[in-house]
């Protein structure tokens, strides 16, 4: 193979980001690959060589830190230093916009090229799964209007540890649920609930206490109609699906409660200095893997 070259991802591409994803077997949607375009349109790079796509990342900036996410290269073309590059690139497009603090979500095969680059382990994040539940038939949180997002965004920003004011509304158009629990001025939480090739995500879901984690839970089950889901053959089980950092001990519990199982951990990486880290002990959920 010749030399590989690195552009810009444009929708054009999206159909092969969506292929190389469920390969993998990640719940990556058309819609989050969207939302990463117009979030940050110069931020998505493609390798191509002979003409042929041979790989792709994705990175998010948001206030303070930056994300990297959506790393594949595919098997035939592995081993040739095109995920180094991407990552470099990645790199580099984040630096450029004076973002010192990048983050992401390792997989197990990537974790050895992201050590070589400088990454260093943050935490375990864990993966649940639920495929049924006991019927929950009322939402007690209050629904989430697009005029709440502001104030959410803020409440947000605390405990996530960075501005995400312009991905929530992304986010949120395209969600199947969204509750928040307003209290006397403050806001005690909030959770989206989102579709996903394998049924759907929640996420992100933040709350300040256990109380308020459950009954955002409740009210997003209580939105979807899951049922006891049969497995399809050469399909994955249709069902609900979130990550955990592991720093949330609470969040296992809640969610082991509620009949979720885990599912293999990634690990969450840092490069540069490790700021902006909120209070991942009241992240129930992150919003997904390449966007944290």
């Amino acid at each position: 193979m010749n030399p590989h070259s690195i552009r810009t991802f444009s929708r054009a591409d999206v159909e092969f980001a969506l292929a190389q994803t469920d390969r993998e077997g990640w719940d990556s949607t058309r819609e989050s690959f969207e939302a990463c375009l117009v979030h940050d349109p110069e931020g998505c790079f493609i390798a191509e060589a002979d003409g042929r796509r041979v790989g792709m990342v994705t990175t998010v900036r948001y206030g303070r830190t930056g994300w990297i996410g959506h790393l594949i290269v595919p098997p035939q073309y592995r081993r040739q230093g095109i995920g180094e590059s991407l990552m470099t690139r990645a790199m580099t497009h984040l630096s450029d916009q004076e973002i010192r603090t990048i983050r992401l979500e390792a997989d197990p095969m990537g974790v050895r090229l992201y050590r070589r680059l400088g990454f260093v382990d943050e935490f375990e994040s864990l993966r649940f799964r639920l495929r049924a539940y006991r019927g929950i038939t009322q939402a007690t949180a209050a629904r989430v209007r697009q005029a709440d997002l502001p104030t959410i965004a803020t409440f947000d920003a605390e405990h996530f540890g960075d501005q995400r004011d312009r991905l929530l509304p992304l986010l949120f158009q395209h969600a199947r649920a969204a509750y928040w629990l307003p209290e006397g001025g403050e806001t005690r939480g909030y959770a989206l609930a989102v579709p996903s090739p394998v049924g759907i995500r929640i996420g992100p879901w933040l709350a300040v206490d256990d109380r308020a984690a459950q009954t955002l839970l409740q009210s997003i089950l209580a939105d979807l109609p899951l049922t006891n889901v049969p497995p399809v053959k050469g399909l994955p089980d249709k069902g609900i699906i979130l990550g955990v950092p592991g720093k949330n001990a609470r969040a296992a519990a809640l969610l082991e409660s509620y009949g979720f199982t885990r599912c293999p951990s990634s690990l969450r990486m840092v490069h540069g200095p490790q700021t902006a880290t909120g209070h991942p002990e009241n992240v129930f959920a992150i919003a997904n893997g390449a966007m944290g």
